[in-house]
């Protein structure tokens, strides 16, 4: 291969002109039942809620032969639609369904099972290096086959090996060719249509190569929008088949060196080279890719939802796109389009213009599923908004949970007037009889506080604001939601990454001020435990720690070589000389960091603040330390409003309790000074959802 693959009533359920239906157009329950039969039913785009026009100029784009599915309903179509030929590399992620059957039906362990149980000439190979090859390092191309590097180790988009994975799944664990199985576990379950065969050259041509119908591969893409099921057949294990288009390889996977290695004697090819492309770090995810950002913050289709995962062939000649939240499919073969170099965030591909006019083409879509996204990401030293370098600027917000909705949205509307563009919330905040606390002490979701942060998420991600959640393992702040135990700590981490995953615009404090020896305390180890469940659950999740007061140098070594957090958050110490330390301060980190051979962002998350101890900072104080983290290099910076602890009842607690008054209803006069200067010293535009440009960002 030449590129990489890249409200009415409701009546029963009827079989009608063999095809399933279920009489129910209104509810989006009734309407995830359709299915086609022996063919496809079929419905005007207007009656599936898309624009024929866009339709029309989407097929004037993209050429050749293709289709359109929405709710289950076949609704435009041009081309031959029977014609069966070659989908390149657009099969790759149908032989990790394949392998996902064979783990479902026993025939594998699981995933992570080692290829040499049934390939043992690996166990020798290159003096034992190809032993340790899994299933998973072939669906993520990161095998190492034929190449220098280790299993796991680095990216290369590699057909040799995926010949390797091919062959040896058809041949050794299901012992049958590759079309009988694709008879047995898809094209018979599903209806096919139309012509199949994994024999797109005939058998000694590159065997593996896909060749079927657009309209067929229509209903592979049905299959994983309905999470496996078939009418009222489970054919997919849900997990597995939601595993296979959530699970990106890490966006800072190194690449391939490109230094060859041996390989098995007669391999083969299944079309191109052992390092076709860069472009997978970040995206691919068996075999698939998916619509997430890489190191830089791009996104694989800019115009694209952020939910959206694509099989793709010859540089996007043939693709078949799958958009859950507009419940959408669009396939295509022998089309114009020729995206050869992928080109994350660029808004001027051929695939992203066609992506930008299947969304325009909905007329009904949800905010969820066709709104533009902000994402959040680090080059280097500095954090990327939108690909975008960007200064953090922020202020506490801690418990917003607890915030009616009125109240949080025109708190966000101030946070925007004065330039702010990140807020920092607590999920397991329930103090001071506030009940604001996504999860449990022992890390269970609580569904009210759940719902209200995926709220918030979304809320901000149209506006293009970033959200700091943050846990801690117990003060005062937590109240009963203390999460003591390391059993409860990672509950909370599964529980909050997997509701937040469609989100890029957050990022996790895996502990508040993990240093201080209290309740709040977390080790070193349990740390590293916890980011790495964090970043297993979501590869492309920026992960951190606090810490109380300035990190010593070992400690900072051992947040980047132990633990690895994406960025450092250090606390100020909160008393007068503070503000004129902090540039040195932030100098003497990056040094540091250049020394140990890793430079991260320095963020101040949470500097000194008002109506806390003795020193009351002033808003020249305030105003000198974010002089200072930006002359000295520092990522971002947050306004930490106070809280009067000395006062009758500790009130007004500000940003703590936010049920009477709303977060800018309670600053005091000095604060509300404060911000008013603040934004004189971070002079850029309010951050708005991502433009077709690529989005506004707030920096220095």
């Amino acid at each position: 291969m030449n590129g990489p693959g890249f409200a009415s009533p409701t009546f029963c359920l009827l079989s009608v002109l063999g095809f399933c239906v279920v009489l129910c157009f209104n509810k989006p329950s009734c309407l995830a039942q359709v299915y086609p039969g022996q063919r496809w039913a079929t419905r005007t785009p207007e009656h599936a809620g898309m624009s024929p026009e866009k339709l029309d100029a989407l097929r004037d784009l993209v050429g050749g032969r293709g289709c359109v599915v929405r709710h289950g309903f076949m609704v435009y179509s041009w081309g031959d639609q029977s014609k069966s030929s070659d989908v390149a590399s657009a099969m790759k992620p149908v032989i990790s369904t394949l392998l996902l059957m064979a783990v479902q039906e026993g025939k594998l362990k699981s995933v992570d099972e080692p290829l040499a149980d049934f390939e043992p000439r690996l166990k020798s190979l290159n003096n034992g290096k190809d032993a340790g090859i899994t299933w998973r390092h072939l669906a993520s191309q990161t095998s190492g086959y034929g190449l220098v590097e280790r299993p796991g180790q680095a990216w290369s988009y590699n057909d040799y090996a995926l010949a390797l994975y091919y062959d040896t799944l058809t041949q050794k664990v299901f012992r049958t060719n590759g079309t009988d199985g694709l008879r047995t576990w898809l094209a018979e379950p599903l209806q096919f249509e139309d012509h199949y065969t994994f024999d797109a050259f005939g058998s000694n041509d590159r065997p593996g190569r896909l060749a079927l119908s657009v309209r067929d591969f229509a209903r592979f893409g049905l299959l994983y929008l309905r999470h496996g099921k078939w009418r009222d057949k489970q054919l997919l294990d849900p997990k597995l088949g939601d595993m296979a288009v959530s699970s990106p390889l890490a966006a800072d996977t190194p690449l391939t060196s490109g230094k060859g290695a041996n390989m098995l004697p007669h391999q083969r090819s299944i079309g191109g080279g052992k390092n076709i492309t860069p472009i997978g770090p970040g995206y691919y995810s068996f075999n698939w890719w998916l619509n997430r950002t890489n190191k830089l913050g791009q996104r694989l289709f800019v115009d694209a939802p952020p939910d959206t995962y694509v099989a793709a062939g010859h540089g996007g000649m043939r693709m078949l796109w799958v958009v859950p939240g507009l419940d959408l499919i669009v396939c295509w073969n022998d089309s114009k389009i020729e995206d050869h170099d992928a080109s994350p965030g660029n808004p001027n591909t051929q695939c992203n213009q066609a992506a930008k006019l299947m969304v325009e083409a909905v007329l009904d879509g949800s905010a969820n599923g066709s709104q533009a996204s902000t994402t959040l990401g680090i080059s280097d030293s500095r954090f990327t908004l939108n690909g975008k370098p960007a200064f953090l600027y922020g202020i506490s917000y801690y418990g917003a949970l607890g915030a009616s909705e009125d109240f949080i949205r025109r708190d966000l509307d101030d946070l925007q007037r004065y330039g702010f563009n990140w807020i920092r919330v607590w999920a397991n905040w329930r103090a001071f009889g506030v009940d604001a606390a996504a999860v449990d002490g022992a890390g269970r979701p609580i569904t009210e506080g759940l719902e209200k942060l995926k709220w918030l998420l979304e809320e901000c991600d149209r506006r293009g604001l970033i959200v700091d959640v943050t846990f801690s393992r117990g003060n005062g702040a937590t109240g009963p939601q203390r999460l003591q135990t390391l059993d409860a700590h990672r509950r909370a981490v599964e529980t909050v990454v997997t509701a937040l995953k469609p989100w890029r615009n957050w990022y996790l404090d895996l502990s508040n001020e993990r240093n201080v020896r209290d309740n709040r305390f977390t080790s070193i180890d349990d740390l590293k435990q916890l980011r790495e469940l964090a970043r297993r659950l979501d590869p492309g999740l920026l992960v951190t720690a606090s810490d109380g007061g300035d990190l010593p140098s070992d400690e900072l070594r051992e947040y980047l070589e132990t633990v690895k957090v994406e960025f450092i958050s250090p606390h100020r110490p909160r008393d007068a000389q503070s503000p004129t330390q902090t540039e040195a301060k932030t100098k003497e980190y990056l040094a540091q960091m250049k020394q140990i051979g890793r430079v991260v962002p320095v963020h101040y998350q949470e500097p000194f603040r008002r109506g806390y101890g003795k020193w009351n900072p002033k808003a020249e104080d305030f105003v000198a330390d974010l002089r200072g983290a930006l002359a000295g290099g520092a990522a971002g910076w947050c306004f930490h409003n106070g809280a009067e602890h000395d006062a009758p009842d500790g009130q007004p607690r500000r940003s703590f309790d936010l049920r009477e008054k709303r977060l800018f209803g309670q600053l005091d006069r000095e604060e509300r000074k404060t911000i008013e200067l603040l934004r004189t010293v971070v002079r850029r535009p309010v951050l708005r959802s991502r433009t077709a440009e690529g989005g506004d960002s707030v920096g220095p």
